[in-house]
């Protein structure tokens, strides 16, 4: 009998309903597990262990923090054992922005149809070598969004601010708040391809279409193409941010001088000023210098 091994996000409200209905619709075809984080980077240890004890199935339940942190976990495992392992996950966060790319639903039964029908997607994963808070190297891993500039503040307003409201709305609102008070800054970006020097609003590295609940920033971003897509923005005013915000959020290319859209398999970027942090799909990761690079088609994920 085949091992899936639930790693859930502790602050989900409805993790006992959850479980059974898990329990209903899998535990008689599979060997079942529930494992509950109790704090930030809980995930990411779970994970791991669930690896290394030889489960055939890691899945996320929770948002793109959860999912993000079962990948960095899977990618701390040996390559041998993580190398047939099926990575899912079954949106229930305040942010699913990766699984509007993959096409998820939020559903069990149809978690249980990816998983009965063996569909799996070989996608890339972006490594990250940067420093901590604390000014240490660290490496991290991104399934979906990586970003500096704007989306760093953004995160910890959007941290900070009221649960009684939707995340969109809640994103929207602490996007707004930080054009306000975020100051452009200076960054350097190297690679094979191409060179850019300038204040930077907002620099997305993104393997996947969609951040910030729902924002489409980079359309050209394939999941499996060996590439990481690039998005900069440098004078853009808070007038054209929402100007075309439907646009954005119909996933299009937006015609303006201040944005320039590229594809890297590598890159360097690094601080010309004042420090700037570096978000991974909703979770602060570190600060700059950091060096990235694409690892193709390294994670087997449950998708159409």
């Amino acid at each position: 009998m085949k091992k899936i091994s639930f790693v859930i996000n502790g602050l989900l409200k409805n993790i006992n309903s959850r479980k059974k209905e898990i329990e209903l619709l899998l535990g008689n075809e599979f060997d079942i597990s529930f494992h509950v984080s109790q704090r930030s980077t809980d995930s990411i240890n779970l994970s791991q262990e669930c690896i290394e004890n030889g489960t055939d199935y890691i899945i996320g339940v929770g948002g793109d923090g959860t999912l993000n942190e079962v990948i960095n976990g899977a990618m701390l495992s040996e390559k041998e054992k993580r190398k047939n392992v099926k990575v899912g996950l079954l949106p229930t966060g305040s942010g699913n922005d990766f699984a509007k790319t993959m096409k998820l639903n939020t559903e069990v039964f149809f978690l249980k149809d990816l998983i009965q029908n063996d569909r799996t997607v070989s996608i890339d994963v972006g490594k990250i070598e940067c420093k901590n808070q604390n000014g240490n190297n660290i490496i991290r891993y991104f399934n979906n969004i990586a970003d500096v500039g704007l989306g760093g503040e953004v995160v910890v307003k959007v941290n900070k601010s009221s649960k009684i409201f939707s995340p969109t709305f809640r994103y929207f609102k602490s996007s707004v708040e930080a054009f306000f008070t975020y100051r452009k800054k200076k960054i350097k970006f190297t690679s094979p391809h191409f060179t850019w020097e300038g204040a930077v609003l907002i620099l997305c590295l993104a393997n996947a279409n969609y951040f910030g609940s729902g924002l489409g920033i980079a359309p050209h971003a394939k999941v499996d193409d060996g590439k990481i897509a690039v998005v900069i923005a440098g004078e853009i005013s808070l007038f054209d941010y929402l100007r075309n915000l439907s646009r954005i959020r119909n996933k299009e290319v937006i015609n303006h001088p201040g944005i320039l859209y590229q594809e890297v398999e590598s890159c360097t970027i690094e601080p010309l000023e004042d420090n700037l942090l570096i978000e991974t799909d909703g979770e602060l990761a570190g600060k700059l210098p950091l060096n990235m690079e694409v690892l193709h088609n390294e994670i087997n994920f449950l998708a159409l």
